[in-house]
């Protein structure tokens, strides 16, 4: 988590910052590139507005902070298109962030790296889109079907990610 890795790098690094300085550095350099350098995957926009209007229910599960999470979600407009978000602060592990959103019925997606466990839907009703092995993993382990997204950012790593996923996508308009 978010949380976990604060205390790794202070103590790995012997930082002289306290927790809370160390998490609120990365909360405000991750706002500023997300803001600035991330756009959405292609597609997204428009798979996002087909989930809407057809009652697909979609959630983020992530291990980013809550606060980067509304940041990137506010500044890509499409904060409105998720019913649900969970954090990794929120929960013990990513594995354990994906079985808590899993009671979603429909679409999950993990930005970055993505809910409010209110439906109570088995995991197997939901879809992961994963653009990280560790995540498409995250995913599989907790008995949900993934779809990995290529990306220019994990390029490196498409092979890994399409033996680990049940399928491969480009661009999220290859679903509608």
């Amino acid at each position: 988590s978010f949380s976990e890795t604060a205390v790794y790098f202070k103590e790995r690094f012997d930082l002289p910052l306290s927790l809370d300085e160390i998490k609120a550095v990365w909360t405000r350099m991750s706002i500023d590139k997300y803001r600035h350098e991330v756009p959405l995957k292609p597609g997204v926009l428009e798979f996002l507005k087909y989930c809407k209007e057809n009652g697909i229910r979609t959630g983020i599960g992530t291990s980013n902070g809550s606060e980067i999470v509304d940041a990137v979600l506010t500044s890509l407009n499409v904060k409105e298109y998720f019913d649900a978000v969970v954090t990794a602060c929120e929960v013990a592990s990513d594995l354990a962030a994906y079985e808590k959103t899993g009671q979603y019925k429909g679409v999950y997606h993990v930005l970055h790296g993505a809910v409010n466990p209110m439906v109570g839907v088995q995991p197997e009703n939901c879809l992961v889109f994963e653009d990280i092995p560790a995540g498409i993993m995250a995913g599989k382990a907790a008995g949900m079907p993934v779809i990995a997204v290529e990306d220019d950012f994990s390029a490196d790593l498409m092979d890994e990610k399409r033996e680990l996923a049940d399928a491969v996508i480009s661009d999220y308009r290859e679903l509608l």
